[in-house]
């Protein structure tokens, strides 16, 4: 009887291995993620991180080992909800113009927020995570991925000092970006630090693309002063963007 036991159990185990890599091989998952598998989901992660097969890697997030080309294939694999914002954002709609080893994520759960981190640690990765109750930046899902709009990005770096980010954006993007929606969007937020509006940045650097370009291709009105420092950091951006283009 004990044999048959033993057997049984056995069987079971390898049943929720089955399962367990079906459904979450390549992504983070909570012990109250698997109990819909078998109501002895704890006992058996246990087991099987003892074995080697998967790793805890936060308190009550585990993973299965695997290989992954980039953090990318990471990410777009992993089912945990992550919005790409910032600089991440901007490098997927300016085409990498400014290559960063930072991954900059927002995240609602702050227990999984912090499995991310840890896991990136674990893999090499450098991801800096936000934890929001509500995420403050508009995005969209672009191949498998919530992503930080366009003109979102766009916002978050110029306010974030990436002027290099941000107008690398703008001027790739210049076919799909709203004037209208920027306006709206850095209208009332300012530069870390200083009293200069978003805004008010984003169009004396509209004003140089139509300079160096010789051509109208931000229809913008220049009101407002803007520092010294700052107009000298947005007219290298520019002028590195107009060199590349």
């Amino acid at each position: 009887m004990c044999h048959i036991s033993l057997k049984g159990d056995t069987m079971y185990l390898e049943n929720f291995r089955y399962r367990l890599a079906r459904e979450w091989q390549g992504s983070l998952f909570r012990v109250s993620d698997v109990y819909r598998i078998n109501r002895r989901a704890k006992e058996y992660l246990y087991r099987l991180s003892k074995e080697g097969y998967l790793k805890r890697i936060y308190w009550g997030w585990y993973f299965i080992p695997a290989e992954y080309k980039d953090p990318w294939e990471f990410l777009a694999g992993d089912s945990g909800f992550k919005v790409i914002i910032k600089q991440t954002a901007a490098s997927l709609w300016n085409y990498d113009f400014v290559h960063r080893d930072v991954y900059r994520l927002a995240v609602k759960n702050r227990s999984y927020g912090k499995a991310l981190e840890k896991f990136a640690g674990e893999m090499g990765w450098n991801f800096e995570v936000e934890y929001h109750e509500r995420i403050p930046y508009e995005y969209r899902k672009t191949d498998g991925l919530f992503v930080e709009t366009i003109e979102s990005s766009i916002v978050s770096c110029i306010s974030e000092w990436s002027f290099l980010d941000a107008f690398a954006v703008l001027y790739f993007r210049r076919d799909e970006v709203s004037l209208e929606k920027l306006k709206r969007m850095g209208r009332w937020k300012r530069i870390s630090g200083t009293d200069t509006r978003v805004w008010t940045a984003l169009k004396y650097g509209c004003r140089l693309f139509n300079e160096s370009l010789g051509k109208k291709m931000f229809r913008v009105k220049i009101k407002g002063g803007l520092g010294e420092d700052v107009k000298e950091l947005i007219q290298e951006a520019v002028a590195k963007v107009v060199e590349s283009a």
